[in-house]
């Protein structure tokens, strides 16, 4: 089964045939040079591209007219309101915990016979990566999302959620896929205020009655909804996989602080 923005196949009288692609991978680019002289190349790095995923879908139906009613329905359903190809939420049934950011990235054309009509749907996802459905600090015993079908096993330590801090004090957070940048919220006031984690440090100047939104991935910074970029000494804040003990440290601290990240896979 599959699902796109919370919605079956089924509800737009498809089904998809076996024999989907899914790849296990990116696309993988070496960045190689050849040296004269030299044996083999010389590699300096790999870059990660997009993630090709093709479902054959087939549409039932004897009437020629609502057959092409359905069509031009899903078709509408992968666009904007535009016509452009917009992003979709992809989740496959045999990983209901992971998700896709999606878009339709070729032409389709239908292989329309007497009662059938049969396409392939390419998707592409430009940000490669599956993400969990919930936040890390959401993988909780008794979750109505996370069930026995999950990745997530027995004995999963979790990670903080949204914690009052009245002074020096450390928050675990629990990466069970690859590494990431999380987004930090913070609102309160402080005279002084530093995150540290696996050698990166965040420093945030004195603020009063502050909400902040420090997005590490994107490298925004939000003070009242409004940027504060060069305020805040940031450069990268990145968690590891397995958990992270993030340090908090600073004077006259009174805040609510949620470090919000989801587990992100290859």
């Amino acid at each position: 089964m599959i699902i796109l923005d919370g919605k079956k196949l089924s509800e737009f009288g498809l089904i998809c045939q076996p024999g989907h692609e899914h790849p296990m991978t990116p696309i993988f680019e070496n960045l190689s040079l050849a040296i004269p002289g030299k044996d083999g190349l010389y590699v300096f790095g790999t870059e990660i591209r997009e993630r090709l995923i093709t479902l054959p879908l087939t549409l039932i139906e004897i009437d020629r007219v609502i057959r092409q009613q359905r069509l031009r329905e899903f078709a509408a359903f992968l666009v904007d309101v535009y016509g452009k190809p917009r992003m979709i939420k992809l989740v496959f049934d045999y990983s209901p915990d992971k998700y896709y950011m999606v878009k339709c990235s070729e032409q389709m054309i239908p292989e329309l016979l007497k009662s059938t009509g049969s396409f392939a749907l390419p998707f592409t996802a430009y940000d490669p990566y599956a993400y969990s459905v919930v936040y890390a600090d959401e993988v909780t015993w008794g979750s109505d999302v996370i069930t026995f079908q999950s990745s997530y096993k027995l004995g999963h330590p979790g990670s903080a959620g949204t914690i009052n801090i009245t002074g020096p004090k450390t928050l675990d957070i629990y990466l069970d896929g690859l590494a990431i940048k999380p987004v930090v919220e913070i609102s309160g006031s402080a005279t002084s205020l530093s995150l540290s984690v696996n050698g990166y440090t965040i420093n945030l100047p004195a603020f009063s009655n502050a909400s902040w939104v420090i997005d590490c991935e994107k490298y925004t910074v939000l003070k009242n909804g409004s940027s504060e970029f060069g305020a805040v000494s940031l450069r990268d804040f990145i968690l590891l996989p397995g958990n992270n003990p993030v340090q908090v440290a600073g004077s006259n601290i009174n805040v609510t602080m949620r470090i919000k990240v989801r587990d992100k896979y290859i």
